[in-house]
């Protein structure tokens, strides 16, 4: 029998295993906060661009400009050590 026709019933070989759940949450965390920053900071530039007769004031928290800021650093630190290892 050839080695093709024995590789083939033996099947493919395993792998070391995918990426581990931990890591798919921490990225899903991380674009959920990206997309909190890049939705909260449109919709404040719209309300200052389109609104000529209403004065617009920004409320900014600040305990939550760290949260997101961290999770979003967290997230990308993750990333680019997966990356470079």
């Amino acid at each position: 029998m050839s080695r093709t026709m024995q590789q083939k019933k033996e099947g493919p070989e395993r792998g070391t295993g995918g990426t581990p759940i931990w890591v798919w949450i921490v990225y899903g965390l991380g674009l959920f906060a990206a997309t909190i920053f890049v939705v909260s900071i449109l919709f404040t530039l719209g309300a200052y661009v389109l609104s000529d007769d209403v004065p617009v004031t920004a409320n900014v928290s600040i305990p939550a400009i760290v949260l997101w800021s961290a999770i979003c650093a967290v997230a990308g630190g993750l990333f680019l050590y997966r990356r470079r290892r």
